[in-house]
Protein backbone atom coordinates (compact mmCIF):
# COMPACT_ATOMS: atom_id res chain seq x y z
CA UNK A 1 0.00 0.00 0.00
CA UNK A 2 2.97 2.24 0.90
CA UNK A 3 4.02 2.23 -2.82
CA UNK A 4 0.60 3.45 -4.12
CA UNK A 5 0.47 6.01 -1.53
CA UNK A 6 3.78 7.00 -2.81
CA UNK A 7 2.70 6.81 -6.25
CA UNK A 8 -0.14 9.20 -6.22
CA UNK A 9 1.90 11.27 -4.20
CA UNK A 10 4.56 11.72 -7.12
CA UNK A 11 1.48 11.82 -9.70
CA UNK A 12 -0.42 14.82 -7.71
CA UNK A 13 3.28 16.70 -7.41
CA UNK A 14 3.43 16.34 -11.35
CA UNK A 15 0.61 17.66 -11.31
CA UNK A 16 1.40 20.93 -9.20
CA UNK A 17 4.77 21.29 -10.98
CA UNK A 18 3.22 21.11 -14.62
CA UNK A 19 2.33 24.42 -15.46
CA UNK A 20 2.77 26.07 -19.11
CA UNK A 21 5.19 29.13 -19.27
CA UNK A 22 4.69 31.56 -22.04
CA UNK A 23 7.76 32.38 -24.24
CA UNK A 24 7.39 36.29 -22.09
CA UNK A 25 6.54 35.60 -18.96
CA UNK A 26 6.92 32.17 -18.33
CA UNK A 27 2.97 31.17 -17.38
CA UNK A 28 0.50 30.19 -19.57
CA UNK A 29 0.00 31.76 -23.02
CA UNK A 30 -2.59 34.89 -22.69
CA UNK A 31 -5.29 36.03 -24.86
CA UNK A 32 -3.02 39.42 -24.90
CA UNK A 33 -0.07 37.34 -26.51
CA UNK A 34 -2.07 36.19 -28.91
CA UNK A 35 -3.97 39.16 -30.04
CA UNK A 36 -0.72 40.45 -29.74
CA UNK A 37 1.18 38.02 -32.12
CA UNK A 38 2.31 39.57 -35.38
CA UNK A 39 5.50 38.33 -36.38
CA UNK A 40 6.67 34.97 -37.46
CA UNK A 41 8.86 35.23 -34.30
CA UNK A 42 5.85 35.88 -32.23
CA UNK A 43 3.38 32.75 -33.35
CA UNK A 44 6.91 30.66 -33.16
CA UNK A 45 7.18 31.36 -29.48
CA UNK A 46 3.58 30.72 -29.40
CA UNK A 47 3.89 27.47 -31.24
CA UNK A 48 6.48 25.93 -29.24
CA UNK A 49 4.63 27.02 -25.82
CA UNK A 50 1.67 24.46 -26.97
CA UNK A 51 4.35 22.10 -27.65
CA UNK A 52 5.21 22.35 -24.64
CA UNK A 53 1.65 21.92 -23.27
CA UNK A 54 1.03 18.73 -25.30
CA UNK A 55 4.25 17.42 -23.86
CA UNK A 56 3.02 17.40 -20.74
CA UNK A 57 -0.19 16.58 -21.37
CA UNK A 58 0.84 13.20 -22.95
CA UNK A 59 3.52 12.46 -19.73
CA UNK A 60 -0.07 13.38 -17.69
CA UNK A 61 -1.72 10.58 -19.64
CA UNK A 62 1.40 8.45 -19.45
CA UNK A 63 1.47 8.58 -16.03
CA UNK A 64 -2.23 7.77 -15.69
CA UNK A 65 -2.40 4.62 -17.95
CA UNK A 66 0.55 3.29 -15.40
CA UNK A 67 -1.87 4.18 -12.76
CA UNK A 68 -4.70 2.33 -13.64
CA UNK A 69 -2.51 -0.71 -13.95
CA UNK A 70 -1.80 -0.29 -10.39
CA UNK A 71 -4.86 0.46 -9.12
CA UNK A 72 -5.97 -3.08 -10.96
CA UNK A 73 -3.88 -4.90 -8.72
CA UNK A 74 -5.08 -3.05 -6.19
CA UNK A 75 -8.29 -3.82 -7.07
CA UNK A 76 -7.80 -7.40 -7.21
CA UNK A 77 -6.90 -7.73 -3.21
CA UNK A 78 -10.58 -7.50 -1.34
CA UNK A 79 -9.02 -5.10 0.96
CA UNK A 80 -8.83 -2.24 -1.85
CA UNK A 81 -12.47 -2.16 -2.98
CA UNK A 82 -11.91 1.62 -3.68
CA UNK A 83 -9.48 0.89 -6.31
CA UNK A 84 -11.46 -1.06 -8.96
CA UNK A 85 -13.43 3.37 -9.35
CA UNK A 86 -10.06 4.54 -9.77
CA UNK A 87 -9.59 2.61 -12.40
CA UNK A 88 -12.43 4.25 -14.21
CA UNK A 89 -11.08 7.47 -12.77
CA UNK A 90 -7.58 7.24 -14.41
CA UNK A 91 -8.83 5.71 -17.59
CA UNK A 92 -10.91 9.02 -18.22
CA UNK A 93 -8.33 11.02 -17.32
CA UNK A 94 -6.27 9.47 -19.84
CA UNK A 95 -8.41 9.79 -22.32
CA UNK A 96 -9.15 13.40 -21.76
CA UNK A 97 -5.35 14.15 -21.50
CA UNK A 98 -4.79 12.38 -24.97
CA UNK A 99 -7.71 14.62 -26.03
CA UNK A 100 -5.57 17.87 -24.58
CA UNK A 101 -2.27 16.74 -26.33
CA UNK A 102 -3.90 16.58 -29.86
CA UNK A 103 -5.95 20.15 -29.43
CA UNK A 104 -2.36 21.58 -28.29
CA UNK A 105 -0.28 19.90 -31.42
CA UNK A 106 -3.23 21.85 -33.62
CA UNK A 107 -2.97 25.02 -31.90
CA UNK A 108 0.71 24.86 -32.48
CA UNK A 109 0.15 23.86 -36.94
CA UNK A 110 -2.10 26.93 -36.66
CA UNK A 111 0.46 29.28 -35.01
CA UNK A 112 2.89 27.84 -37.28
CA UNK A 113 0.83 28.18 -39.81
CA UNK A 114 0.01 32.09 -38.69
CA UNK A 115 4.01 32.62 -38.59
CA UNK A 116 4.53 31.49 -42.23
CA UNK A 117 1.68 33.79 -43.39
CA UNK A 118 3.13 36.84 -41.31
CA UNK A 119 6.12 36.06 -43.06
CA UNK A 120 5.34 36.19 -46.23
Amino acid sequence: MKPLITMLSAAAMALVLVGGASAATGGPVTTAEIAAAKTPAQHEAIAKQYDAEAAAAEAQAKEHEMMVQTYEVAASNPKNAGAKSMVGHCKNLVKKYQEAAADYKALAADHRKMAAEAGK
